[in-house]
């Protein structure tokens, strides 16, 4: 069940970065047309917005990342390990606990940037910088979703120590 949500998380999350990704690439494609045709001129906001989709996908990406567990590792300590299936699992707790603190600082941090940024400097029509800047606490909340998921399924799996037994 926990392996099902997990893998569902780090689709969904992989389909919504790519879609924000292939839009970002569209308006800057649609911009550079835009710019040949007299008495056009392109779209004022097309590199705000694309940084912004760039910046909106990597954040959700990295929910996805939490719930699948492939987050940068120190390959050193699990080549040490790796005779202790055991210390596999206390440093991927220790590394899932350590994510959890980190994107709950993240969430709440976000959430004051957010809610503090209401002035209007946004090149992108009717956005207010508040606006843009929630995907801080929605990325922080999705991730802590995502490494508490993989912290149940690292704690609750079979290791390979139970299963010779």
């Amino acid at each position: 069940m926990l392996t099902k949500i997990q893998k569902t998380m780090d689709t969904v999350t992989t389909a919504i970065g790519a879609v924000l990704l292939a839009v970002m690439f569209l308006v800057i494609m649609a911009n550079v047309v835009l710019r040949l045709i007299p008495n056009i001129g392109g779209f004022s906001w097309y590199m705000e917005f694309s940084q912004y989709a760039n910046v909106w996908a990597m954040l959700i990406g990295a929910a996805g990342i939490a719930a699948a567990g492939t987050n940068l590792r120190v390959e050193v300590i699990d080549a040490l390990l790796e005779r202790f299936p055991w210390g596999l699992r206390v440093t991927r707790v220790i590394v899932d606990l350590a994510l959890i603190v980190y994107y709950a600082i993240l969430t709440w941090s976000g959430y004051e940037l957010a809610t503090r940024a209401r002035q209007a400097v946004s090149t992108m029509p009717q956005f207010t910088m508040g606006q843009v800047y929630m995907i801080f606490p929605v990325a922080g909340i999705l991730c802590i979703i995502g490494a508490v998921i993989h912290l149940l399924v690292t704690v609750t799996e079979k290791g390979k120590e139970e299963e010779t037994v």
